[in-house]
């Protein structure tokens, strides 16, 4: 089973256009995947979207980074395969259907950096959390984690742009 994870944080609270950016994200996402897949992690500045999205389920990012944001909701969701969608970013749906149907680790790359989509399998999400865990405090993007993965544990994950 797939699980999406929106991921939130402070940054993005001066993004004028966030609101109707994550309105398009949930509004495809929920006739793509069903809304009782869909989890958002955010910080408590973004308190007025527990009325405008009631049907989420909310995880709070207490230190309000992006990888903290990723690490809090990667340990909610142990047990499924997780697309992780940056709520920053314009959601790509037929980007995210490529994704889940490889049934394989992708990452979307964008000039160096993490494209705001990722698909993680259930069976290699225990060392994606460990490994993050380790570079909390780095605040590192999630395509060095994608790449510490694959050096320490063998772990592959086809890079897409």
């Amino acid at each position: 089973m797939v699980k999406v994870l929106i991921v939130l944080y402070e940054s993005l609270k001066e993004d004028v256009n966030l609101l109707s950016k994550l309105e398009e994200t949930v509004k495809a996402l929920k006739r793509f995947i069903g809304p009782d897949s869909l989890y958002i992690t955010l910080t408590s500045q973004f308190k007025e979207l527990f009325d405008r999205f009631p049907d989420l389920v909310f995880i709070n990012n207490d230190k309000g980074s992006k990888l903290y944001a990723i690490y809090k909701g990667l340990r909610k969701l142990r047990g499924n395969n997780v697309l992780v969608v940056d709520g920053g970013t314009i959601f790509l749906r037929d980007k995210a259907l490529d994704f889940i149907s490889k049934k394989k680790n992708m990452i979307l790359k964008r000039e160096n950096l993490w494209g705001g989509l990722a698909y993680i399998k259930l069976v290699d999400l225990d060392y994606f959390i460990r490994t993050i865990e380790r570079m909390l405090e780095e605040e590192v993007d999630l395509m060095k984690v994608v790449d510490t993965v694959h050096r320490e544990y063998g772990i592959e994950c086809e890079i897409s742009s």
